[in-house]
């Protein structure tokens, strides 16, 4: 099984990635590869890794998909993929991987999403990025 793991770019290298990264791994049997856009770098064109895989699993912060994921999601879905759905409240509440892709999570637009991100980098800059995602490249 090949898995597609869509979650918003400010999750990159975090405990909250690492962590989901690790539920996906103990919920499916079979996985021959997790694809995580980190490895690929922003300007790689990641549609051919969502048109291979079996599933993706797309990270909603807040109960709300950011633009990026929930294109992702749907791409995933044109391509015959299962979805499923990680809520993140921050990095000490995470939700179980539930299947779809469930209506009441709000789907930003690219405007909403720009938005979205730029307040949560702006409230308490440290405290709040510690608190949601731990601290990049920290142990804990």
């Amino acid at each position: 099984m090949k898995i597609y793991f869509s979650h918003p770019t400010f999750t990159f290298r975090t405990d909250t990635e690492e962590f989901c990264i690790k539920m996906i791994r103990e919920k499916f049997n079979d996985i021959e590869k997790i694809f995580n856009p980190l490895k690929y770098g922003l300007k790689h064109d990641v549609r051919s890794f969502i048109h291979e895989s079996d599933a993706v699993v797309g990270m909603a912060i807040s109960e709300k998909f950011t633009f990026l994921v929930q294109n992702e999601m749907k791409e995933g879905k044109k391509w015959g993929a299962d979805l499923y759905t990680i809520r993140v409240q921050n990095k000490e509440k995470i939700g179980e991987i539930e299947e779809g892709m469930p209506k009441e999570i709000q789907k930003l637009s690219k405007e909403e999403s720009d938005k979205f991100t730029n307040e949560l980098m702006k409230k308490n800059r440290e405290s709040f990025w510690s608190l949601l995602l731990g601290k990049h490249g920290s142990r804990f």
